[in-house]
């Protein structure tokens, strides 16, 4: 991947490639100096730079989201059809029904946890970022979700698993304010609300799971890992 003139950066500092001689190449650091470097080396270095670096960016945005109005609402979201790829779509909207709204009063910087009822895992961290919209066709309800005069608000993915081995298990948190929420969580059309350190310490947890799953060297693309179920 390493191109002739191309910035990149190592342990040492950032350096532009002036040369190369597969398996090796020639860089100029910054303060004018010279080295001759392994590619294979680097580039794997340069990688875990770039991982470290989106891992940093996604603390900076949970920690700005922790700056928040005294009205924020804090909720464990059941979910049943939501696979975890769809979270990884831009733009992501939380599809809420007109009952759930008037009952649990949701509204923008709301935070969300999602649990997979079909995995009993914990396995995303989201932030309301918008107001409620209704549907357009551009949101490719079924007839269904229709029916059941659903509701939209844009949601921004803090943090998330990508995999059911590396989520939190249902029985790995405790709630002494729910004792049955085992029972609770079998529910898709609930919001179950949740105090603000009761939500931070799970969001610590799936934060901690995206940091370890991309330091991950050993991860491989094609591995057959389970996935989460439709």
């Amino acid at each position: 991947m390493f191109e002739v003139g191309g910035k990149y950066s190592n342990r040492i500092g950032k350096y532009t490639v002036v040369e190369i001689n597969e398996p090796k190449m020639t860089v100029e650091y910054e303060d004018g100096s010279t080295a001759e470097l392994n590619m294979n080396i680097q580039l794997r270095i340069w990688e875990n730079i770039q991982a470290e670096e989106e891992i940093k960016s996604i603390r900076t945005s949970r920690t700005k989201r922790t700056i928040k109005s005294e009205g924020t609402k804090f909720f464990i979201r059941p979910v049943n059809s939501l696979v975890a790829e769809q979270l990884g779509v831009r733009a992501y909207k939380e599809h809420v029904l007109e009952k759930s709204l008037s009952k649990f009063n949701i509204s923008q910087g709301d935070r969300l946890i999602y649990f997979s009822i079909e995995n009993e895992v914990y396995y995303a961290v989201a932030t309301i970022t918008g107001k409620l919209a209704k549907p357009t066709a551009r949101d490719q309800l079924t007839e269904q979700q229709t029916d059941a005069s659903i509701l939209l608000f844009p949601v921004d993915v803090d943090a998330r698993a990508f995999k059911v081995e590396s989520a939190v298990p249902v029985d790995g948190v405790e709630y002494d304010s729910y004792p049955n929420i085992q029972e609770m969580l079998k529910n898709e059309d609930t919001y179950i609300p949740i105090t603000e350190d009761e939500f931070e310490v799970l969001a610590e947890l799936l934060t901690e799971v995206t940091v370890e799953e991309i330091d991950d060297d050993s991860e491989d693309d094609d591995d057959e890992d389970e996935d989460f179920e439709d």
